[in-house]
């Protein structure tokens, strides 16, 4: 997938991203919401970025690195057809998650982070698991369907 959409600004390029990945991957606006405390930052929900994971094909391999107190967990994520190998790293501590599921909650942090790489989308675009003020519910006002860009 060609996911280099115009670059004119942050706020453009993050919006065709969503635009392309509505038509891709068949997401909708529901997959997405703007930050309230920060106006042009868009978050994704997790079930999308493993809709885009699975319809690439993506392939990825999980190690603990640290388990007690703080679990991280790095992700190696290759592309179906090899040619590009992405790392990165998901943390979960008390000081940045209330999830009870310590380990659930790194391993969806650090394969986000790598599928949104190879999406060209890291930076651009967070996950709603990557901080707990990113949740839909703190977020969301009644018309954010609108406000989401259109396809």
């Amino acid at each position: 997938m060609n996911t280099e959409p115009n670059k004119k600004s942050n706020s453009n390029y993050t919006e065709d991203l969503i635009r392309k990945f509505k038509e891709d991957y068949e997401l909708t606006a529901e997959d997405f919401w703007e930050l309230k405390q920060k106006k042009g930052t868009w978050i994704v929900t997790h079930k999308a970025v493993e809709k885009i994971a699975l319809t690439e094909g993506y392939n990825w391999k999980l190690e603990v690195l640290n388990f007690t107190p703080d679990v991280v967990v790095k992700c190696i994520l290759t592309t179906a057809d090899g040619k590009k190998t992405i790392e990165s790293l998901g943390e979960s501590t008390p000081n940045n998650t209330t999830n009870k599921y310590p380990y659930a909650m790194a391993e969806k942090r650090a394969v986000d982070r790598c599928v949104l790489k190879l999406a060209n989308a890291h930076g651009y675009m967070y996950t709603e698991d990557d901080a707990e003020e990113f949740k839909k519910e703190n977020n969301v006002k009644p018309n954010h369907i609108e406000n989401a860009p259109k396809v």
